[in-house]
Parts: structure tokens; C-alpha cells; sequence
């Protein structure tokens, strides 16, 4: 029987690993259009778009369905894995591994908004005048400004400056983060310790 769920592992290891192929063809102009990418694309589509129909995982121009699918794979391919390596399955375990893999998604699209607001900030502190502005800057700010003026909101009443709603949101989501990852990790410790 373990030997089943060693080749079930096996199987969403792969198929995590073709979607994750998939997904970056989708980076290259024309490369998802290539035999290869129409492949790809039968094998990998009908799972990816599960996701796709979750239009609260996608952010004005950001779009975190993939890294939702993947996380998934990847979870599932683990819980198989430690099943076929004999390990005792308790639902605490389980839970724990639930609510680790669900942070672990929002850990990850935040550190990908701070990442991105950071950079954005750099940016906005270092133009000194209107020469050399990109319009990947402008697509961006059109992504994130409704997010940072939502963020800072919270803390700032009135109208503030794009570049202090960016400083309010960047300290907010790391300070998220940080609480978060502890949170989690007192939770996830919790849930191992129950005895079912």
C-alpha cells in the first residue's frame, strides 16, 4: 500500500513540476503557442483552471492562481510522500500541515508586495524628474495604488502622499508578516500536539 502512495507522490511531483513549465511559458511572448506549449497546456489547463475562476486571488494586474495550484501540488505530494514513508497520519498533523501550507501562500504574496512596493519606492525616491519614467512603473502603480491607499487608510485618516501610503503599507505588510509567521507557528504547534 505505501508503495501506491509513493508513485501517487511521484505523479503530483511531476505534474506540479509540468505546471510550473506551463506557467513560465506564459512569461515568453509566442513560447506557450509552440508544440510544446499546446501540450502543456492540455495536460496542465483543466487543473490550473480550477483557480482560475477565484477572482479574489488575483489583485488589479497580479495574479496568485498559479501559486495557489503549485502550493497545493506540492502539499498534497508531501502528505502522499510522508504516508508512503510510513508516518502516522493524525488529523492534528494534518491541520497543521493545512494551515502551514495556507500561510505559506500568504506569506508568500506578501513578501512578493513588499518586495514590489520596496522596489517601487526606490524608484519614486530616485526620480528626480520626469525624464526616464518607465510604463512598467506606470502598470504598476496602477496595480498597487488602490492597495497602498486601502492599507494606509487604516492608520491615516485624510488624504496622504503616494509615497507615505507606500512607507504605511510596506511596514504594515512586513509587520503582518512577522505576527503572522509566529501566530502560525504557535498554531501549527498546537495542532501537532493533539492527540488525534
Amino acid at each position: 500500500m505505501t508503495g501506491i502512495f509513493s508513485i501517487l507522490s511521484a505523479i503530483c511531483s511531476l505534474f506540479a513540476l509540468l505546471c510550473f513549465i506551463r506557467i513560465m511559458l506564459t512569461w515568453f511572448p509566442g513560447a506557450e503557442y509552440s508544440p510544446f506549449g499546446r501540450v502543456l497546456s492540455q495536460i496542465c489547463d483543466p487543473y490550473l483552471n480550477i483557480f482560475r475562476r477565484f477572482s479574489f486571488l488575483r489583485f488589479s494586474a497580479f495574479d496568485f492562481t498559479p501559486a495557489i495550484a503549485l502550493c497545493i501540488l506540492i502539499a498534497l505530494s508531501t502528505f502522499l510522500s510522508g504516508i508512503s514513508s510510513g508516518a502516522a497520519v493524525k488529523l492534528g498533523g494534518l491541520l497543521a500541515m493545512i494551515v502551514s501550507m495556507c500561510w505559506s501562500i500568504v506569506s508568500s504574496i506578501l513578501t512578493f508586495l513588499a518586495i514590489i512596493l520596496v522596489i517601487r519606492l526606490v524608484i519614486f525616491l530616485l526620480k528626480k524628474d520626469g525624464n526616464g519614467y518607465y510604463s512598467i512603473w506606470d502598470s504598476v502603480d496602477r496595480a498597487v495604488t488602490p492597495l497602498i491607499f486601502r492599507i494606509s487608510g487604516f492608520f491615516v485618516k485624510g488624504s496622504i502622499s503616494f509615497q507615505k501610503a507606500l512607507i504605511i503599507s510596506i511596514v504594515t505588510i512586513i509587520a503582518f508578516s512577522v505576527i503572522g509567521r509566529f501566530l502560525i507557528g504557535f498554531i501549527c504547534t498546537a495542532l501537532m500536539a493533539l492527540p488525534f
